[in-house]
């Protein structure tokens, strides 16, 4: 499931978030957050090591 930053307090599962914390949500449920959430940023190294083929070297 992608992750979000929440930028406002949400409920979860009965456990709140604070806002600058992570969440997992789906695409249909951060829509329905709108400007409550935003997409987490993707580690720099997992997008460019997914991108290698070790076996290739």
């Amino acid at each position: 499931m992608p992750t979000f930053i929440a930028k406002d307090y949400l409920v979860k599962d009965g456990k709140v978030v604070s806002p600058g914390q992570e969440i997992e949500l789906n695409e249909e449920q951060a829509a329905g957050l709108e400007d409550k959430v935003k997409p987490a940023p993707v580690p720099e190294s997992t997008t460019k090591n997914e991108d290698r083929n070790p076996s290739s070297q």
